[in-house]
């Protein structure tokens, strides 16, 4: 069982910790059976088991509310390109902020070579969970790297002409500064046209030139939450470098 919700976790912590799951959603159901073998009446319980390890070293929403079971690539609207062109030999996926490697493994699972992918996250324990959570030490041969990629133009830097950056991140109707998981802390909470003027200005800093694609929605997002709120929205964005 999971740690009690009531007595066992620091307070600030709480707030992001549910009950253990009954169920699990489909497209993860099936990827731990399919790709990690794991026997279909096991699937709930191997869930929560990696959910308790992940939560008690890192105590983060994305693991105390489930969240790292939502397959967000594979809802990407161009997700059917992104696999297409990681057919090609010298194609390389980086997932930054790569969690458990997830999404990674999806990929894995739709036929792409596993050596053409890469993780990045700064958290290693994160990393390391992975593994037990998919059961593929010994099988996966993609790389992960343990660091932190602070900035835009970090990010940019990464990426040749032609190459392009796909992600997610909390964004919001109401521009702003919010309360961040770290106490005391804060972040800013772009909409899309935020987020791709400061893009437009990455390029400036580094002399590169890109396409910013960016849609707010509702997937994934629970105003009850005490991460978020009713302005609250995912934010999906593509960026291809031009130049």
């Amino acid at each position: 069982m999971a740690a009690n919700n009531d007595t066992s976790l620091p307070e600030r912590n709480r707030k992001w910790y549910q009950d253990d799951l009954t169920e699990v959603n489909e497209p993860m159901r099936k990827l731990l059976e399919s790709y990690a073998k794991v026997p279909s009446d096991e699937v709930v319980k191997h869930v929560n088991r990696i959910r308790e390890l992940g939560f008690a070293t890192n105590p983060y929403p994305c693991i105390g509310l489930y969240r790292f079971l939502n397959l967000i690539l594979r809802t990407h609207p161009l997700y059917a390109t992104f696999v297409n062109r990681l057919q090609s030999p010298d194609a390389t996926y980086l997932d930054l902020g790569c969690c458990f490697g997830q999404d990674l493994r999806q990929l894995v699972q739709d036929g792409i070579p596993s050596q053409r992918l890469i993780g990045l996250d700064i958290e290693g324990s994160l990393i390391e969970r992975g593994y037990d959570f998919f059961l593929d030490r010994e099988s996966l041969q993609s790389r992960f790297i343990v660091a932190n990629i602070s900035s835009a133009k970090n990010m940019a830097k990464l990426v040749r002409k032609g190459g392009f950056i796909v992600g997610k991140q909390m964004g919001s109707v109401k521009l702003g500064d919010v309360a961040a998981i770290k106490e005391g802390s804060s972040s800013y909470r772009n909409d899309v046209g935020t987020f791709d003027a400061m893009w437009k200005q990455v390029g400036e800093e580094t002399q590169t030139r890109w396409k910013i694609e960016g849609t707010l929605d509702m997937i994934g997002v629970n105003p009850e939450s005490p991460v978020e709120d009713a302005n609250s929205r995912r934010l999906l964005f593509t960026l291809t470098r031009l130049e």
